[in-house]
């Protein structure tokens, strides 16, 4: 066997187990979600040899709250996602066409710190300016929050797919007579669709798993997936079962989306990895 076979025969194990490292997780989960109550606690774990039951996913389906807090996180992740993306790739715009406004180096700034100020840090002010405006367990609220601390990341990944847009088909837009608008909507756009089907991934990933802002500023009408998933464990009981098909159902909608946008997603990180 030439050395070139065998380091394609190292590279392929090392990329198996990097595979297998990386999926093992949902495996359990999945695997976790089947079992009864005394095969989920069993020691040593049964990986396979157990009977699969359904009841951990029909006492779920079966609970409004579980059904009410699904379609709300939906609803927050669409909603705060389709803010940051469409408010951060405006931004991008700003700064990847005009170099040199008044307040550019000030704006940029401020987005890095925003983004490396952890979350926890902010959390007693925005709680007490929740309650002072009533805003308390209000999903539009969730919204806005999650869309103000995930917009400098946006900001920070569309800027770099804008920058790949050669800047002589505005200017030939321009000549031709077309607005400003015109060009963001119909030349911008369609060409930054894979860098913001990238953003749009990882901004949903972010509001979906998202735990902090909702454990401390939502309550029963506007509790997410990560607050109702954590709610399986207290001190007297942990329900590894209904909590493993919970985390798995919290699973679909983001690989769903993933799948659904899947080749721009793949040209939009090739894209956006190359500076200009």
């Amino acid at each position: 066997m030439t050395r070139r076979r065998l380091g394609d025969l190292l590279a392929y194990l090392i990329l198996l187990a990097a595979a297998f490292v990386a999926l093992f997780p949902v495996f359990w989960t999945v695997s976790t979600s089947i079992k009864d109550r005394v095969t989920s606690f069993a020691m040593p774990p049964v990986f396979f040899a157990f009977e699969p039951v359904a009841k951990n996913y029909a006492s779920l389906f079966a609970s409004r709250t579980f059904r009410e807090v699904y379609l709300n996180t939906i609803f927050v992740t669409i909603g705060s996602t389709l803010l940051t993306v469409i408010a951060g790739s405006a931004c991008a715009y700003a700064l990847s066409r005009f170099r040199s406004f008044v307040g550019r180096r000030p704006l940029e700034v401020s987005l890095i710190l925003v983004r490396a100020i952890p979350t926890v840090v902010l959390m007693v002010p925005l709680f007490k300016l929740v309650v002072v405006l009533g805003l308390y367990d209000n999903a539009i609220m969730l919204i806005v929050i999650y869309a103000a601390i995930n917009l400098p990341f946006a900001v920070w990944l569309m800027t770099s797919f804008i920058d790949q847009i050669p800047r002589e088909l505005e200017e030939s837009a321009f000549v031709d007579g077309a607005s400003r608008f015109v060009v963001v909507t119909r030349i911008i756009a369609p060409l930054a669709a894979p860098g913001m089907a990238a953003t749009t991934v990882f901004v949903a990933l972010l509001a979906w798993n998202e735990f902090l802002i909702p454990v401390m500023l939502a309550g029963d009408r506007a509790k997410t997936l990560p607050v109702f998933i954590a709610g399986f464990i207290s001190a007297r009981n942990l329900d590894w079962g209904p909590m493993a098909a919970a985390s798995s159902l919290a699973i679909v909608p983001i690989a769903v989306l993933t799948v659904a946008i899947q080749r721009f997603l793949v040209s939009g990180l090739s894209s956006g990895a190359i500076k200009a």
